[in-house]
């Protein structure tokens, strides 16, 4: 009922000139519906909201006694503003308070899995403690590795998540080492997982056991002083 007033109310506003005399002052219209609203929630009706603003091209007359309330007399996702002796109703929509939006995984998450931007979806979460957990920068998420499973749904916090590894405990891997000038390569088998920047162990034939870096091409880089 209040979207098909406001709607006529827009459009007859919209054929007006927005400087016509006696136009009701939209900020106060606002102003006038959140103090209603926290006036409300500090009475238990309903928790902390805010008031939207009024379209700006809307024009309505000046109301000499504007009355507010919840559409059908319940807290709702709007505030109701009536003038009742001009016959006019205007409704502002509301928002939760202090919602902020973080990433949460879009489908299960496998441990492991290295993260796309397809996995995670930005979403409100009302929960102000738990969205401190979540991050807003996809650039924290994407490319990086899961450290254990992560339901659909999920807050995905930074500390649940690690650098992909690039050399896999037990499989066979490239140690490259240098001395010098001098540079040579041969095969071993890592000893740990690692991701490019983090130390393995590798055994090599003749279960010989060097350390180096792992290096973001899978291999493992051994400096010889």
């Amino acid at each position: 009922m209040f979207r098909c007033i406001f709607a006529t109310l827009v459009c007859v506003g919209l054929a007006q000139p927005l400087w016509a005399a006696g136009g009701q002052d939209l900020a106060r219209l606002q102003l006038e519906a959140q103090r209603f609203v926290d006036q409300q929630t500090a009475a238990g009706r309903g928790g902390a909201r805010e008031v939207g603003a009024p379209d700006a091209r809307l024009f309505l007359p000046a109301c000499p006694d504007l009355q507010i309330g919840w559409p059908a007399g319940v807290p709702a996702d709007s505030v109701a503003l009536r003038c009742p002796a001009l016959g006019w109703t205007v409704a502002l929509p509301l928002k939760l308070k202090g919602v902020a939006s973080v990433y949460v995984a879009s489908s299960m998450i496998a441990a492991g899995q290295t993260l796309g931007a397809g996995d995670i979806r930005l979403a409100p979460i009302a929960n102000p403690a738990l969205a401190r957990q979540g991050v807003s920068d996809a650039g924290q998420i994407v490319g990086r590795a899961a450290r254990t499973q992560i339901p659909p749904g999920s807050v995905i916090r930074v500390t649940a998540l690690r650098a992909p590894y690039v050399v896999r405990m037990r499989q066979p891997v490239r140690a490259i080492v240098t001395q010098g000038g001098l540079r040579v390569s041969a095969e071993g088998v890592a000893n740990n997982n690692a991701a490019a920047g983090e130390v393995v162990t590798v055994r090599m034939p003749g279960n010989r056991v060097i350390s180096g870096v792992a290096e973001a091409d899978g291999s493992v880089r051994v400096d010889v002083q």
